[in-house]
């Protein structure tokens, strides 16, 4: 199914695992919107700190606090630097899981957010996406949904599953509904913006020969002339 960036309506939450998925993912619907002075509130859920493990000059703090810059950049270039967004520093690989502390506290923040947002669609990793970080996120934010009552268009976005994706990650038959928005008019904006995330391109960390870098297959798959969702198809009455 083809959609019309305008019938994407804001406000609207965009989740972000790391600083650079909000651009992978959704950065077309965050420049169309913002263009439209609709509001865009973008959560980044971890630190980010852990693409680099092995660098003995850029440590997890450090790296973190680069990459809360990075995507300041980059939602600047989307044209939302005016936007809100919120980083709630969970520890990159390591997000905490229902039954603790932590995890409950988080929920409690997404929670707050969507009081005082009160969106019409929320943007959110695909819930079966190759990597842990993904599908904690996504978890976290439907439990602050389903805490809120509240319910928003979801729209599910995926970066790994294509590339890393097992057969029964991806949607099954009957599951999800397959939506693509064209992005083609945001493209070299979104190009631009994921020139910002320098650290994840190989361009600031030169001494972990095993680090985290997006390439450039990955970076032509996602940053084309469409943006990919999916959402759950209707009940059957």
């Amino acid at each position: 199914m083809t959609v019309e960036m305008s019938d994407v309506q804001g406000p609207v939450l965009v989740i972000a695992p790391h600083p650079d998925d909000e651009t992978l993912g959704c950065g077309g619907i965050i420049a169309a919107l913002s263009d439209r002075g609709e509001t865009v509130h973008t959560v980044f859920v971890t630190d980010g700190g852990a693409s680099h493990r092995s660098s003995k000059t850029w440590d997890r703090s450090r790296l973190s606090a680069v990459r809360e810059d990075e995507a300041r950049e980059a939602l600047r270039h989307l044209g939302a630097e005016m936007q809100p967004r919120t980083h709630l520093r969970l520890p990159d690989a390591a997000i905490p899981h229902s039954g603790c502390a932590a995890y409950e506290a988080s929920v409690a923040q997404l929670e707050s957010i969507l009081i005082a947002l009160r969106p019409r669609t929320v943007l959110v990793p695909w819930r079966r996406d190759p990597h842990c970080d993904h599908r904690d996120a996504w978890e976290l934010t439907m439990a602050a949904l389903e805490q809120t009552g509240q319910q928003p268009l979801v729209l599910e976005y995926a970066i790994w599953l294509d590339e890393l994706g097992a057969p029964e990650d991806h949607p099954r038959a009957g599951e999800m509904d397959r939506v693509a928005i064209d992005a083609q008019p945001y493209m070299e904006r979104k190009r631009t913006a994921i020139r910002a995330h320098r650290s994840q391109l190989g361009l600031l960390v030169h001494d972990d020969p095993d680090g985290f870098v997006l390439t450039e297959n990955t970076i032509a798959r996602l940053i084309g002339p469409e943006e990919v969702y999916w959402r759950d198809c209707p009940v059957k009455p």
